[in-house]
């Protein structure tokens, strides 16, 4: 390996450091979790807005989280 692809693969390994993964995409009834207005929430998708916005049923509330407030 010359000092070419070794500048090449050390770019490439930081920018996986640095760039976040892709914004998970739930389906109706997965259950997901997250982080909304700096709260954290569980539940079932109920339904997805053609706005992109995902209504997650929290056990008797709603709340709408958009796909980057998702976690697992």
């Amino acid at each position: 390996m010359d000092a070419h692809e070794r500048e090449y693969a050390g770019a490439v390994n930081g920018m996986t450091q640095h760039t976040p993964p892709p914004a998970l995409e739930p389906a109706v009834g997965d259950t997901i979790s997250g982080v909304a207005a700096g709260r954290r929430f569980t539940g079932q998708v109920e339904w997805i807005g053609d706005d992109g916005r995902i209504a997650v049923n929290i056990g008797g509330g709603w709340v709408y989280v958009s796909p980057a407030d998702i976690t697992h």
